[in-house]
């Protein structure tokens, strides 16, 4: 059975309203008979320095943990590509577990202006 975790800085960060927001989405997804992994999109923004942060709900559907170590992150709009990179995150996704993450393009790492509506981030 999937269950939604929090990081442990999240868990004493985030801001009710976030968390409940995120337990929302969690109940709102249905796991059963899913596999692998997938990343829900739950908001964007830039930052003071220009960087795109992506915050996303991680579920990781298989049996065995989820590594974001040397993985590649892609965020798409309407099919395409918008900015790319290498993971550096030491992040570990347990078995059947859901997690919120965010994930954050480096400023000047987009190829075009996002608009934040219609996009998916892809971890391969």
């Amino acid at each position: 059975m999937q269950k939604l975790v929090f990081e442990s800085a999240w868990d004493r960060t985030l801001a009710q309203k976030d968390r409940h927001e995120i337990e929302r989405v969690f109940f709102e997804i249905n796991g059963e008979g899913k596999e692998g992994y997938q990343a829900v999109l739950l908001k964007t923004a830039f930052n003071h320095k220009r960087e795109f942060l992506v915050t996303v709900l991680l579920n990781n559907y298989s049996k065995i943990s989820l590594s974001l170590l040397g993985k590649k992150v892609v965020y798409k709009e309407m099919g395409e590509s918008l900015g790319e990179f290498e993971s550096a995150y030491t992040l570990e996704v347990p078995a059947q577990t859901s997690m919120p993450w965010t994930f954050i393009f480096p400023a000047g790492s987009l190829i075009d202006t996002p608009n934040g509506d219609s996009g998916e981030l892809i971890i391969s």
